[in-house]
This record gives structure tokens, sequence and C-alpha cells, in this order.
């Protein structure tokens, strides 16, 4: 079995997006009103992902909400309820037509300067109805005041006490960003996977909730890379190991070369890294190279010639340990 952690709705019908214009051009009067959508129109918009995922052997796939499309910066906290309620729906949707095959994940109720308890209830409700993961973003406001706390702040603490309770992993994954100076998933994405790492890394989170599962997404942004450099700063400051604290996290493979792959895999282990290409996302374009897409990463991960032990924790065992939860897994033996 192959399962992929990371993909995202970005193929959903178009009345998703009528719905949020007009919602957006209604923010004097924010209010829940539901889409609805026939199982053929759903099923309809799926029909690439499928095909993707059985031309590529990918057997079992983490689908949320489109990261870019959460736009937590957007109005208030009614509306980002109301549009959270939405997408999370229609997830539940998707995933209820194809149980064996998707594994739905929730965005979240964050908005600009309301407090992380307002999002328990969304956790816990998705939870009952099947949900066995979630999208945390750590830039509510996109890059304007007030600024988000530190992932390794005390502020997030009802948040990691809810998912740990739920044994439900979290994705930390930014949304859209308001800095021009910025591209969203050329810079923004990928400096945020690291300063998410840096954050918690820093911070006491995984000692008060050694349980807390959460999975840095295109593999970790620069963290390889710079991986001395974090080390220094926590020997300079008298921290415990960098090398160590990394093992607390998971790193998904949505990165498309595969020298940055091996490295991932070198310098946290394979017992920390998950499989995932983000499909339909950032890495859709063909590759003038190969012919490829450059998201179809699986073939980087088969030709680095791990052992079968590493490989079958890559591709499977390790996403298992994380959705647990999940319904496709209940039974299995990890």
């Amino acid at each position: 079995m192959i399962v992929d952690v990371h993909a995202h709705y970005t193929m959903a019908p178009p009345e998703l997006l009528a719905y949020r214009g007009t919602q957006l051009a209604q923010l004097n009067k924010p209010r829940r009103k539901p889409l609805t959508l026939s199982d053929e129109r759903v099923e309809q918009s799926l029909a690439g992902l499928f095909a993707a995922m059985d031309a590529r052997e990918v057997d079992v796939l983490a689908f949320s909400p489109r990261a870019a499309g959460m736009g937590h910066d957007l109005g208030s906290e009614a509306v980002s309820r109301a549009w959270t309620e939405v997408c999370n729906d229609l997830v539940a949707q998707a995933c209820a037509l194809a149980p064996t095959r998707l594994i739905p994940v929730c965005q979240l109720p964050q908005s600009p300067g309301a407090p992380i308890t307002g999002l328990l209830e969304e956790v816990d409700r998705r939870a009952a109805m099947g949900f066995a993961g979630c999208l945390v973003n750590p830039d509510v406001t996109g890059g304007e005041p007030p600024w988000t706390p530190s992932l390794g702040d005390e502020w997030w603490y009802p948040l990691w006490e809810a998912l740990s309770r739920l044994e439900m992993p979290a994705m930390i994954h930014a949304s859209a960003t308001r800095n021009p100076a910025m591209h969203m998933n050329a810079s923004h994405y990928v400096a945020w996977d690291l300063a998410a790492t840096v954050e918690l890394c820093a911070s006491k989170v995984f000692d008060d909730f050694p349980t807390l599962k959460i999975i840095v997404p295109h593999g970790g942004g620069a963290v390889p890379y710079q991986f001395n450099r974090l080390r220094a700063v926590h020997a300079a400051e008298r921290r415990a190991p960098f090398e160590e604290m990394a093992r607390r996290l998971w790193f998904d493979t949505a990165v498309y070369d595969q020298d940055s792959l091996k490295m991932l895999i070198d310098k946290v282990g394979s017992d920390r890294v998950v499989f995932g290409s983000e499909m339909f996302g950032t890495g859709k374009a063909i590759d003038p190279v190969t012919g490829a897409p450059f998201d179809n990463n699986l073939p980087l991960i088969e030709g680095l010639g791990l052992a079968p032990e590493e490989r079958q924790a890559i591709l499977c065992d390790n996403a298992k340990t994380l959705f647990n939860r999940a319904a496709v897994f209940q039974g299995e033996r990890l």
C-alpha cells in the first residue's frame, strides 16, 4: 500500500469559488449558508485525481481543502467559520464517495485576533465525523498585524491539547500572503515550513504534549539544507540538540528533487519522513527535461535505493501511524 499524505481539493467544482465570491461581496452581512452539490458533480471533479492516483500507484490519499483558499485573513471570525464549514463539508462529501481511497482532513476557522479556543468546536465536530487530520495556518493574517503567535507559544496549547487527545495530526500549512514581495507558492509557503520547524524545535511543546503529531510539508522548506545552521543556533542558545528536536516532527516528501529528498531522509531519518506529493498543486507543471509532472515524485523516492524497511516506512507505515484514526486503516495491523 502507498499512502500520500498531502493533497488539496484544488480541482473542486467552480461553484465553490462562486460561493466564496458571493460571501466576500457580503462581508457586512455574514451568514451561514450551505453549498449543495450533487454527488455526481463531486465525482466528476475527482475523476482526474483518481486517474492520477491509479497511474502513480497511490492507494490512499489524505485529502484537505485548498490551502491557498483557506483565506483566514479575509473577513471576520463568523465569515471564516462559515467558509470553513462549507469547505470541510465538501471534503467530507468527496471522501464519503471514495472511503477506501480518501482520508478527510479539515481546515480550521482561524481568524485574525480570534482566540485559539474558537477552533475547538470544529476540531471536535470533524473528528466525530471521521476526519483524521487538520491543516493549521501559522500565519493567520497573511503577513500583517496582528501577528500570529509563534507555534511554540503557549497561546496554541488548547489546540495542541485537543489534537493530542483526539490523536489527530496537524499539517502546518500557510495560506495566502498579503506581502507583495513574497510569491505564495515559491517563497511564502516554504519560508513558513522553515519557521514552523524552528519555532517548534526551540519550544517546550513536545515536552508538554509528547504525543502531539505535527507534519511539516514540502520537506521542511530549507530545513535539510540549513540543518547545521539550526544546530549551531541550538548549541549557541544552550537548547536541546536540533537534530534530536527535529525528530519530534514528521516531514513530507512534497519535494521534487531526488538529491533534496535524499538529504531530508539522511538528516531526519526514514522513520520521520512520510510520502506526500501534493499532486495538482505547485508541482503540476511538466518538467521540460523529463516530460513528466514535477509532482510525480514517487519514482524519485524509488530511485534512492532505500532499504525495504525504509521504503515501507516512508510510503506507508509512517502515514498509518500519523493517521491511525482514519477509517481506512481501522483494524489493520501497523
